[in-house]
């Protein structure tokens, strides 16, 4: 009977669950743990965002450095450095350090006096000059950001061009502190750079020296240079400089009159004054040359035998420097036919073709791939003819298009050239001319086919 009653009280005791006091210290126990696992994460963190800042910084100091030197190592005119002509904004304390930034004091704030002259700044600049253009590093501390900006320049006289003023684009941002170094530019060719970042309460400082690949002026005091070019003089015919050249001139119908203008180039503003000749033409011949300060007009007669002229140019102020164009007059073959010219006024087409006979018999070999088509159009005002563009090729797959200022559109297939006017140009007067020559040799040439637009 004892030993029933005894196991009966052990069972209860087994039945009964934990104490008071033994929930009490599991939990204290739990919450010990607790509280070393949310330190040891929240610790964590915190390092995690720490070395996230040092790497962030020194990446980006990297990369505004790489950036920064490759622009002074190719530096072609020379280097200037132009420091803040105000103090840089005072630097207070933070409210919120956690956000990344200090706060600042604005340059009004600094200097209320001198912040209000458009010629101050608390800006600082390091401008590296070339031959068309100038690149500005700007430090500007308000911000705590550099800009980078491009300005283009008019090579001949170093000034921006009026639409030559780029855009600011930012370079790099957390920066405290933007010091060039030039002290080394003259001895070593090398500029220094120190660039101070802070993120929050990270701080990090870039140091590192650019040898350039030129050696060129630095300094506060370094200006653009005009690059001197040596003087020289030029022929131009048909807009392209045909200076030493020889070119080749198909005889006209009517009017053969050749333009030629000159233009001295290189030095300072050199003068324009120049002395024009001409040589090679037949007395009696009805040939003349028009000389008229920078242009002058070789007119060639219908009773001239010569093949061959040249045109000269003399500077006036140094009668060293001249240039000079040979004309050769091709030898030219009835090779070309035509149906008859009523004009292309009003939207006329109007066809030309290579005569397979004529070129037989002027002892030459009929092959369509070996002619070179040549099509030359020009408005003629007051009978005087000027070359320009309102002429265009199309394909035989596309339409003719006069938008744009197009006046004429051409097409070529085998050996038969279609040529098409708009049916709306007013008050115009055109002449076209189309000739072939040998590609084998291009001296041999066939007549002209002149074109005619005379719409009132």
């Amino acid at each position: 009977m004892k030993l029933l009653k005894r196991m009966n009280k052990s069972n209860n005791r087994k039945n009964s669950g934990f104490t008071l006091v033994e929930l009490v210290i599991v939990m204290a126990i739990m919450g010990i743990l607790g509280l070393a696992v949310v330190g040891f994460i929240g610790t964590s963190t915190k390092q995690y965002k720490y070395a996230s800042k040092d790497v962030d910084l020194q990446y980006e100091a990297q990369l505004t450095m790489n950036q920064i030197g490759d622009l002074i190592i190719d530096a072609q005119k020379g280097v200037k450095y132009e420091p803040a002509t105000v103090a840089a904004p005072v630097e207070v304390a933070s409210a919120a350090p956690e956000a990344g930034y200090i706060a600042t004091a604005s340059a009004e704030e600094a200097s209320s006096e001198e912040a209000s002259s458009e010629e101050i700044s608390s800006d600082s600049k390091l401008i590296i000059y070339n031959k068309d253009c100038t690149y500005n590093i700007i430090y500007r501390p308000s911000e705590h950001k550099i800009y980078l900006r491009k300005d283009t320049l008019d090579p001949a006289t170093g000034a921006v061009k009026a639409d030559g003023q780029g855009k600011e684009s930012l370079m790099a941002e957390n920066v405290t502190g933007f010091t060039p170094d030039l002290s080394e530019a003259e001895s070593k060719n090398s500029v220094g750079i120190v660039v101070d970042f802070k993120a929050g309460d990270k701080k990090y400082t870039s140091k590192q020296n650019f040898t350039m690949r030129n050696k060129v002026p630095t300094g506060a005091d370094v200006e653009y240079v005009v690059p001197e070019e040596p003087i020289s003089v030029h022929i131009y015919y048909g807009g392209r400089d045909v200076s030493g050249q020889s070119i080749s001139y198909v005889r006209k119908d009517n009017s053969n009159v050749l333009e030629f203008t000159s233009k001295i180039l290189g030095g300072n503003n050199p003068s324009q004054d120049v002395t024009w000749s001409c040589t090679g033409s037949t007395a009696g011949s009805g040939t003349t040359f028009n000389p008229a300060e920078n242009t002058a007009k070789l007119s060639i007669g219908e009773n001239e035998t010569s093949k061959k002229f040249e045109v000269t140019v003399t500077s006036n102020e140094d009668t060293s420097k001249y240039a000079s164009v040979t004309i050769n007059v091709v030898d030219t073959r009835k090779w070309m036919n035509t149906q008859e010219i009523h004009g292309l006024n009003g939207g006329n087409t109007e066809k030309t073709w290579i005569d397979q006979y004529e070129v037989e018999k002027s002892g030459i070999k009929y092959d369509v791939t070996n002619f070179e088509w040549h099509i030359e159009a020009y408005s003629l005002e007051n009978g005087v003819e000027s070359r320009n563009n309102d002429i265009i090729e199309y394909s035989e797959a596309e339409k003719a298009d006069y938008k744009g200022g197009i006046k004429f559109t051409y097409h070529i297939k085998d050996n038969t050239l279609s040529m098409t006017s708009g049916n709306r140009i007013q008050g115009k007067h055109y002449r076209i001319y189309v000739w072939v020559t040998l590609k084998t040799d291009p001296s041999i040439s066939s007549n002209v086919v002149t074109y005619t637009y005379d719409k009132q």
